[in-house]
């Protein structure tokens, strides 16, 4: 028999075989077959003949396939041929496994997500004999994910100038070299880093719903991303889009229009796909919004958990629910909580709801909702606009976050203030909380907060510990090392809603008392705060000051000094409307 030298170092005999006597590959990633291509297919191998031979290895009295699935499934299932033309190679399991991945990757009907898989075979494929790698993972896409994280991590220790462990250093040098090379001479060669950040997150983080609907119709990479959006805005209207190529146009479809229904899910762009999200997030929001707020009497160890969560000390902890140290510890953490609403989000169950069920607070959910998002993440899971950090004007107030109170903000003002002036884990101070939006934002965007107020709500409110400043003789509410580094102050306005708050409230001193009280506190703040630290301060407009002080018999230049005061202690102003 002829001999055919392919580019590996293995030597190829093509042969006739029997088709029965051959097992499908045990490499093949494939999971969707389309059954009209492959009548196709047969058709046309019928008349033309097989072009392109498969390829198997024996395997003791029978063959096993390594390349060519399609067609040995269309002559197999589809024609009554019993024979097939093939190249039979004496191949490890080694071998067989990176021809197998090199021919998936050649494919010209991949979908993204086979795609993205056999590029990870490929890599594993090569790498698995090392021992240091095959320890990485339980799987291909595991192993893979963790070596490439940690040359990332080398990578961007160096441009930060940071040091880098012996080992981490060792690991990198050892691999580096290989992965590239490897990447380099794929089918389509590719960065690794590409790889990593933009195409590994659709195998990993996309629920498998998703991906067997993303290679059922051969989605690209975009259209699987807007695909995984609209699953998590709307899992019925994730339904209904999906759904419309197996059943008849009759299904309801909302707002999408009845061009809609000749039309294959491929061939929806991203954006179209895009728009039904953004479309069913906004319905969703609107639902959310409307709703009224129930606020459930939490229970002791969703209380521990919420202030644990907001970097609360134990002992801060245990002395505000009235527990010894040992039990506050014990549930600071509480996995089996945090488990159990991570279940009940996983079901697609919603976050108020969830709320409800466990006997917590909507911002805890929030917080486990989010977890291992970026901060622009999270604004867009919160189905808030992201806003130039100078241009800052907000009319609606999100009730998810604080409880309805006198000059309550709006929690989109606390949540552009944590992304472009703090990082994730930093402390932010609230002196005077009020209504929670700040913890509550806080904790949502994985920030730790420190919250005092004069009115206090251990019920409902335990993170928000009792606290008086007084004029006549100001002290730092906690004691030890930690220091903030941000201060979101916003305190009762001068003489606004004064009605409305208790008697001990800045907003009864005179306008002389309540500056004094500014110029007084701000230098307290800046002892107890980081050296880098910022104060957001938050106050409403001052009357017009020659009105104002006309009126009252004063002089201009009066005023002139106390806006002196102010300029010192503003960082930054801001009008609301609510």
């Amino acid at each position: 028999m002829p001999k055919r030298k392919h580019n590996s170092d293995l030597d190829y005999i093509q042969r006739v075989i029997d088709l029965r006597k051959v097992d499908p590959s045990p490499y093949q990633l494939r999971r969707h077959f389309d059954e009209d291509k492959l009548k196709e297919l047969a058709a046309s191998i019928q008349r033309e003949g097989l072009i392109e031979p498969i390829v198997v290895r024996p395997k003791r009295d029978r063959y096993e396939l390594i390349a060519g699935e399609r067609r040995f499934r269309a002559l197999r299932d589809y024609t009554s041929i019993k024979t097939i033309q093939a190249q039979i190679v004496k191949a490890s399991e080694l071998q067989a496994r990176r021809i197998s991945a090199a021919e998936n990757l050649q494919r010209e009907d991949l979908s993204a997500i086979e795609s993205i898989e056999a590029v990870v075979e490929i890599v594993d494929a090569e790498l698995i004999e090392d021992k240091e790698y095959a320890s990485m993972g339980k799987n291909p896409a595991d192993r893979v994910k963790t070596l490439l994280g940690k040359l990332d991590s080398v990578r961007r220790n160096k441009e930060r100038r940071y040091n880098v462990s012996e080992e981490i250093r060792h690991t990198s040098n050892k691999f580096i070299g290989r992965v590239k090379n490897i990447f380099a001479k794929l089918p389509k060669p590719l960065e690794w880093l590409s790889f990593l950040n933009n195409d590994l997150p659709l195998l990993i983080d996309f629920c498998e719903e998703v991906q067997e609907i993303s290679i059922q119709h051969r989605l690209n990479r975009s259209q699987t991303r807007a695909l995984a959006k609209l699953r998590s805005a709307s899992e019925k209207e994730f339904q209904r889009v999906t759904a419309y190529v197996q059943s008849s146009p009759n299904a309801e479809m909302g707002h999408v229009s009845t061009d809609f229904w000749q039309r294959d899910l491929r061939d929806l762009s991203a954006r179209e796909i895009e728009e039904i999200a953004d479309k069913a997030a906004k319905k969703e929001c609107l639902k959310d919004l409307n709703r009224a707020r129930v606020i459930p009497s939490f229970s002791f160890e969703a209380k521990n958990l919420f202030m644990s969560r907001l970097g609360i000390a134990v002992t801060r902890i245990a002395a505000r629910l009235k527990v010894n140290r040992l039990t506050a510890l014990k549930y600071s953490e509480n996995p089996s909580l945090v488990r159990s609403i991570r279940s009940s989000l996983e079901k697609g169950h919603p976050i108020h709801q969830v709320a409800q069920e466990h006997r917590c607070p909507e911002p805890l959910v929030w917080s486990i909702a989010l977890e291992g998002k970026s901060d622009y993440e999270r604004f867009k899971s919160l189905n808030w606009g992201l806003r130039a950090w100078d241009y800052w004007y907000f009319n609606d107030l999100d009730p998810r976050f604080g409880d309805r109170w006198p000059g309550q903000i709006p929690a989109q003002l606390v949540g552009h203030t944590l992304f472009y002036f703090t990082q994730e884990g930093e402390l932010v101070l609230d002196p005077m909380a009020g209504g929670g939006v700040v913890p509550d934002t806080c904790l949502a965007f994985n920030r730790r907060c420190w919250s005092f107020d004069v009115v206090d709500r251990p019920e409902t409110r335990p993170e928000i510990e009792p606290f008086q400043w007084n004029p006549e003789r100001l002290v730092w509410p906690v004691r030890g090392k930690e220091k903030p580094d941000l201060i979101f102050f916003d305190p009762p306005y001068f003489k606004k809603q004064e009605s409305h708050y208790p008697q001990e409230s800045i907003s009864t001193l005179s306008r002389k008392e309540y500056l004094q009280f500014f110029k007084a506190l701000f230098p307290l703040f800046r002892e107890h705060t980081k050296a880098h630290a910022r104060i957001a301060f938050l106050n409403s407009d001052w009357p017009p000051a020659r009105k104002a002080y006309a009126l009252e018999g004063e002089s201009f230049k009066e005023y002139q000094q106390e806006k002196k005061i102010r300029n010192k202690v503003s960082f930054f102003q801001t009008t609301l409307t609510s």
